[in-house]
């Protein structure tokens, strides 16, 4: 049964946000009858099929066009197996139908075509006549290339992008494996450079709170601990909001709902890992103010870091920069130096307790 669904997107005028259309990744390996045409030699047809790229042809559907070739409906070969041979395809056909417009989002498509489990979509002009079909496993890739992609630059590694879909991976591999040591270097180091500069203003942050740092020496066994938390928390978030923006599920309409409920998340995480560390330096240490002064950096460091992880890269991605190459160095240091606060901070309001 063919979802009643009519998918009908407008591409936006700022094509360079959309590099893939459906257009791009159709076939023209399809079957198709006109609306008078019987059953018998519709399946007839079907015998005779002879794609000259089976792999990226479907047998599972015959497509029912007027004289025109405008889409009027689609019948699945089992319908038509079990239906007398002499009966015409106009009787039998579904008329309700999910279909694209060769400039729609391929990654937009991908959303539906996940959500309905069909193996292939049609395809149509604007003139509503059927120019070819889109398999659903290639829309799934093409998510698949562009995640791939956002989470490389989430990383610092910003590649450039490449016209040719079809080789996306060589390219990608060739950049970072093949190319002049000039390029690959001009690819990582620029927001890896961001980092260090981060790396440096928390290191201020240590040198403020010295006199604390070196009245109890034991607080600096727990640095790696709170700055690694952040960054973990900060990551996962960071990567799950480019996920949501490439896929559809996070937008203009549902951002601020995503951001609490990430910060919830945040706070949640931290305090159960908060919890977990405090028992560790607990026992370690046998010092109870060091663990609450842990358990109290960790919840609040997971908090900024979980709501820094959507909000920066919302914030890059209003203003039109690359959310994905540019937030992970922004989001680094936020979090190390906001951690750092927040763990001396706690330090210094309990120094009478630590001395």
């Amino acid at each position: 049964m063919i979802s009643p669904i009519d998918k009908d997107y407008e591409k936006p005028t700022d094509a360079a946000d959309y590099d893939i259309s459906v257009g791009e990744v159709m076939t023209q390996e399809y079957v198709s009858v006109t609306e008078d045409t019987s059953v018998g030699e519709a399946i007839k047809k079907f015998r005779d099929y002879a794609p000259e790229q089976p792999e990226k042809s479907t047998i599972y559907y015959t497509y029912i066009v007027d004289n025109e070739k405008r889409l009027k409906g689609v019948c699945s070969l089992r319908k038509m197996l079990n239906t007398p041979p002499e009966k015409p395809v106009s009787e039998i056909m579904e008329t309700d139908l999910l279909y694209f417009k060769k400039d729609a989002d391929a990654e937009e498509a991908a959303v539906d075509v996940s959500e309905s489990h069909f193996p292939a979509i049609p395809v149509i002009d604007d003139q509503n006549r059927l120019i070819g079909i889109v398999r659903s496993e290639q829309l799934i890739e093409v998510v698949q290339e562009t995640v791939t992609e956002d989470l490389l630059k989430l990383q610092g590694m910003d590649l450039p992008d490449p016209t040719d879909f079809t080789e996306i991976e060589t390219k990608r591999s060739t950049v970072m494996l093949d190319a002049p040591l000039h390029k690959i270097l001009r690819i990582r180091v620029p927001w890896l450079i961001v980092a260090l500069l981060g790396g440096f203003l928390a290191g201020g942050v240590i040198g403020a709170f010295e006199e604390t740092l070196e009245t109890v020496v034991l607080l600096a066994i727990f640095i790696p601990v709170i700055m690694d938390m952040g960054g973990n928390v900060g990551t996962q978030s960071s990567t799950i909001f480019v996920r949501g923006v490439v896929l559809g599920h996070i937008d203009k309409t549902n951002i601020w709902r995503r951001v609490i409920k990430e910060t919830i998340t945040g706070l949640i995480i931290g305090v159960l890992i908060g919890g977990i560390a405090a028992l560790g330096a607990y026992l370690w240490l046998q010092r109870t103010d060091l663990a609450l002064v842990v358990f109290g950096s960790i919840i609040g460091t997971s908090l900024v870091a979980a709501l820094v992880g959507f909000v920066i890269p919302w914030i890059l991605y209003l203003t039109g920069q690359d959310p994905a190459a540019a937030s992970n160095p922004l989001i680094t240091t936020i979090k190390d130096v906001s951690g750092l606060l927040i763990y001396f901070g706690l330090a210094t309001l309990l120094m009478a307790e630590l001395i």
